[in-house]
């Protein structure tokens, strides 16, 4: 029983400090992605723009 509640309490512990670590990393890398994708489609877009003038 003691070692059912030992592996019970890591894995508790282990839910309580990675998993909102790696769901903030997940986040940043979104919002890093999607600014990413963003700026490149401002950029091509003023670049299609530039050349039709």
């Amino acid at each position: 029983m003691d070692a059912l509640q030992h592996a019970f309490n890591l894995a508790i512990h282990g839910l309580l400090t990675e998993l909102p670590a790696q769901l903030i990393t997940a986040a940043v890398t979104a919002a890093t992605a999607a600014a990413a994708q963003s700026w490149q489609k401002r950029r091509t877009t003023a670049d299609t723009e530039d050349k039709a003038e």
